[in-house]
């Protein structure tokens, strides 16, 4: 029998009443949950708390409940802690964990820096006095992959917060603790699907592990956005249009506004316009945020202009570059994209998306169906070759896609287009897996050398970061 499954002498435990209110905070009704223990004393009751406040201000960006969850946070923090107890290190560890997302998600970095150097801190400290804790695995190993995966360029602040990650380490504690019966199995399930797909671009394996949570939690909302998130970014638009609509015919609860911009995503790859419309209208009307805003009033322009009303798209446009603000890179994408003065080509945007949503019969049906005279120009030209790359790379005829990558790479030379650097950073992720890491290193490097493009701190970010892994493996 395994040590979870044995379970050390001194272990994390929640009582009846803080596991169902834990149960219903991974539900995602965390009103129901925070009404079940009104006066927290143990470290799994401040857990709770924490957990659910977190996921709020997350989920929601709500700008109100900030500074009453941020002085919970810090009393949480003042609490006179008995640090000969595993079980409150841990929840020291978890909250400053927390908040260093909530941090980053606000835009206060510093203040992430210095939470996430305390909460690796704090687990070293426990998995030193407490070899056998088992629960800390689930932190410690959503840290250890999070400081691991940064990028070459950040290695300074690590440097300064001396602290150094691992992601085989981290990935190794997550696949150990969420594969077994521990009370933080489920959660550390979600964190280990969510880093992989969102941080090591492991969407596939991502996409098995939300899967397997939802087989054996049907029903879980949070389960449920995340599993929808995930399908779409592995190209399985439909089967996350299915968990989505899912989320609102299960539970009342925290309302997650950003589902239905990922609904509006699904519409768009599916080109049906209107519901996509629909759907991103919902989203700004509701969302209390400014992340994703001004993306989401550029997507209803960009809808229009596909489905041919060019007029409501210039109007939209106009009015859409006035609002939300430019921090995501979905944002910045659409910024840039409402300054240009050519407008998207039509066949190839539409290509793009069907694309991106896995619908790729219809994909190759519009690429076929584009002929030299429809691609006057050059850019239009290259991204007929990137596009028809993707597509070959999505349906795994693995050697067409590298050739139709290095004809996008040429035919872009030094324009200012993201075709070129995508593309290398596509040979590179083919590079490595066939195991050939040093032509993966050159490709990642070659990424990183075009200066000006569309979508530079993503694939530069995505680069260095492959970098920095192949860098720690030893190549």
């Amino acid at each position: 029998m395994s040590a979870l499954a044995a379970g050390p002498a001194q272990e994390w435990k929640f009582d009846p009443i803080s596991q169902k209110a834990y149960d219903l905070v991974l539900n995602l009704q965390t009103v129901d949950a925070y009404a079940l223990i009104p006066t927290p004393q143990s470290p799994q009751d401040h857990y709770v708390l924490a957990l659910g406040e977190a996921l709020e201000l997350l989920i929601t960006e709500d700008d109100e409940k900030y500074s009453d969850y941020e002085d919970r946070y810090e009393q949480r923090l003042e609490r006179k802690l008995k640090l000969n107890s595993p079980d409150e290190l841990l929840l020291l560890a978890e909250i400053r964990m927390q908040w260093a997302f909530v941090y980053l998600k606000y835009g206060h970095e510093f203040d992430a820096g210095l939470n996430l150097r305390q909460a690796y801190l704090t687990t070293q400290e426990l998995k030193k006095r407490f070899p056998d804790y088992q629960a800390i695995k689930k932190t410690s190993g959503m840290l250890e992959v999070i400081i691991g995966s940064v990028p070459e360029k950040y290695n300074w602040v690590l440097s300064l917060l001396s602290i150094e990650g691992s992601i085989d380490a981290g990935l190794a504690e997550l696949e150990s603790i969420s594969s077994s019966p521990h009370p933080l199995g489920q959660e550390s399930g979600m964190l280990l699907a969510l880093v992989k797909g969102f941080v090591l671009q492991q969407t596939d394996s991502a996409m098995a592990e939300a899967r397997r949570i939802l087989a054996a939690h049907p029903g879980n909302r949070l389960a449920l956005f995340l599993g929808g998130a995930l399908a779409i970014k592995n190209s399985q638009s439909e089967e996350g249009l299915f968990l989505l609509n899912s989320l609102g015919t299960k539970h009342s609860g925290l309302p997650i506004y950003y589902a239905e911009y990922l609904k509006g995503e699904i519409y768009l790859h599916k080109a049906e316009y209107m519901n996509a419309i629909a759907s991103y209208r919902w989203f700004v009307n509701h969302y209390k945020g400014q992340n994703y805003m001004k993306d989401a009033n550029y997507k209803i322009g960009l809808c229009y202009w596909l489905d041919g009303r060019a007029n409501d798209a210039y109007s939209v446009f106009k009015d859409a570059k006035s609002l939300g603000k430019e921090a995501t890179e979905a944002d910045k994408y659409a910024a840039r994209s409402m300054a240009d003065d050519e407008m998207p080509h039509i066949g190839l945007t539409k290509a793009r998306y069907a694309t991106d949503g896995g619908y790729y019969d219809n994909a190759r049906k519009i690429l076929d169906s584009l002929t030299p005279a429809q691609l006057p120009s050059k850019r239009d030209q290259v991204e007929l070759a990137y596009r028809r790359a993707r597509l070959e790379h999505k349906t795994q005829h693995l050697d067409e896609a590298r050739k139709l990558y290095k004809q996008a790479i040429e035919a872009n030379g030094t324009e200012p287009w993201y075709f070129a650097p995508n593309a290398c950073l596509q040979l590179g992720y083919m590079a490595w897996a066939d195991n050939d890491k040093e032509g993966a290193k050159n490709y990642f490097t070659l990424a990183l050398s075009y200066k000006k493009h569309e979508y530079k701190n993503s694939i530069d970010s995505k680069a260095k970061s492959a970098l920095a892994q192949l860098k720690r493996k030893g190549t």
